[in-house]
């Protein structure tokens, strides 16, 4: 039933498959906003109806906590809020406390002691200099003990503004209450907004994309079992099937977009190249058949040399030795496998099994793939144990239609319209923290010091808004 390949086991038809579990991914505890603040509140029940909120204020001295970084200074400021909130909890809740300091450069910047002190800060920002809005979020299961902790941060920059744009802001007196000395909100100040790096909903202090990550997590039950996607995850072949797919369609003048590749990720070799043929408009010159075969002779040379991506070894190595069941469950067919892996079977043979694309029948974002993977293991885990990490918009939406946690670690390149829906989503797997999700946190892990950003006396947890 199973056939060994470089250590691994290549799964070679079904076994028991995992059902479905949508149900599991849906929070049953009421949630409680450790926050005084009557518009991050209302903000609140706006974005999250389906909780319905109640509102604790910590009372808490946060200028007793002190940090070298900003981003370790909300973090600790977060969790003193909950747990100076948690004693005074009488049921079961999902906890959720935030802070948010501003920093500009390289100094956290508070409310303006003083009008000198603010026209100093609004001119900084005319010269061109980025404001970043730093928000510390931590979210507590109070019926399981479990905690989970994440930095957002966004940045404003604005073009050139007048004077009497700052005339107006220090008679009007709402930046004397704001971090920063900036409303972003206010209406002459906010034409000359050039670009935000991050979300507005960060910028105002209430991150809502990673609070829904966080109260999915952490009402989550911890992991015992993990799949793996591979291309773009574990292995850079992504950038292959670029070069090559690139190599193909610039024969009639078309180009291969990242809009399109999003499509086509996750998906089988011909379903794929359907797709492409279809969205260039490339019908009557190159059948999917053709383009396949073609992208396979320029393939070859550029899987053999495929790379690890950051944060790989560490990772399959760290949940190996404290003896976690993983697998790979990949659209890759297995010849092509053999390929890509042929520099790295050490490790991937650390893989209890692997489940090929030409081992099931429908492609992501069917979750056929990662149904079959967890039936596969020596014990068949609950659905809502297994965590899957998964790079492609095709295999996030697989992943939660099995019922299954999912970590989305996205190429830098994917538009924003598609992403969102994970447990979580990682620049890479050297941003991954194990005991977020019940596992065993890596060995001898260290913060190292942010250089260039020195603390100042005291916090807010309002920046930008004056809310």
């Amino acid at each position: 039933l199973k056939q060994r390949s470089g250590g691994s086991l290549l799964c070679s038809r079904a076994m028991a498959v995992v059902e479905p579990a949508a149900k599991r991914h849906r929070v049953d505890l009421p949630v409680v906003l450790g926050s005084s603040s009557k518009w991050r509140q209302g903000v609140f029940l706006r974005r999250f109806p389906e909780y319905g909120a109640e509102f604790m204020d910590p009372a808490i001295d946060e200028k007793a906590i002190r940090a070298d970084r900003p981003e370790d200074m909300t973090i600790a400021i977060a969790e003193a809020k909950a747990d100076a909130l948690l004693p005074r909890l009488d049921k079961d809740v999902l906890l959720l406390t935030l802070d948010q300091v501003v920093v500009c450069e390289g100094a956290v910047r508070e409310k303006p002691e003083d009008e000198q002190q603010a026209r100093a800060y609004l001119a900084s920002y005319q010269r061109g200099a980025g404001a970043s809005c730093v928000n510390g979020l931590v979210a507590h299961n109070t019926r399981t003990g479990k905690r989970v902790t994440e930095v957002d941060i966004a940045t404003l920059y604005w073009r050139p503004f007048p004077d009497s744009v700052v005339d107006h802001l220090l008679s009007n007196g709402e930046i004397f209450t704001c971090a920063g000395a900036f409303n972003v909100e206010d209406p002459e100040l906010r034409p000359y907004l050039d670009r935000t790096e991050g979300s507005i909903d960060s910028i105002v202090g209430l991150p809502v994309k990673t609070l829904r990550e966080m109260l999915r997590r952490v009402a989550a039950p911890p992991v015992t079992h993990v799949l793996f996607d591979m291309d773009g995850l574990l292995l850079d072949t992504e950038t292959a099937y670029t070069v090559a797919q690139q190599d193909i369609v610039g024969r009639w003048g078309k180009t291969f977009t990242w809009e399109l590749k999003a499509k086509m990720m996750g998906m089988k070799a011909l379903e794929a190249a359907k797709i492409l043929v279809d969205d260039l408009g490339l019908e009557g010159k190159i059948s999917p058949e053709d383009f396949v075969a073609e992208r396979e002779k320029l393939l070859h040379d550029l899987f053999a040399r495929a790379t690890l991506m950051p944060g790989v070894d560490r990772l399959v190595r760290h949940l190996a030795k404290h003896s976690v069941p993983m697998a790979v469950a990949t659209s890759s067919h297995r010849r092509h496998f053999v390929l890509k892996t042929s520099l790295h079977g050490e490790l991937f043979g650390l893989m209890h099994h692997i489940v090929t694309g030409d081992q099931v029948s429908k492609s992501k974002p069917d979750p056929e793939i990662f149904n079959l993977a967890a039936g596969l293991f020596d014990e068949t885990p609950d659905a809502g144990t297994v965590l899957v990490f998964e790079d492609a918009p095709n295999g996030v939406e697989a992943g939660i239609a099995a019922g299954m946690q999912v970590c989305h670690v996205p190429d830098c390149n994917l538009s924003a319209d598609l992403r969102g829906g994970a447990f979580c989503e990682l620049a890479s797997l050297e941003s991954f923290r194990p005991q977020d999700w019940g596992l065993p946190p890596f060995e001898g892990d260290t913060v190292q010091p942010h250089p260039s950003v020195e603390p100042q006396a005291s916090t807010t947890e309002r920046g930008g808004v004056g809310k």
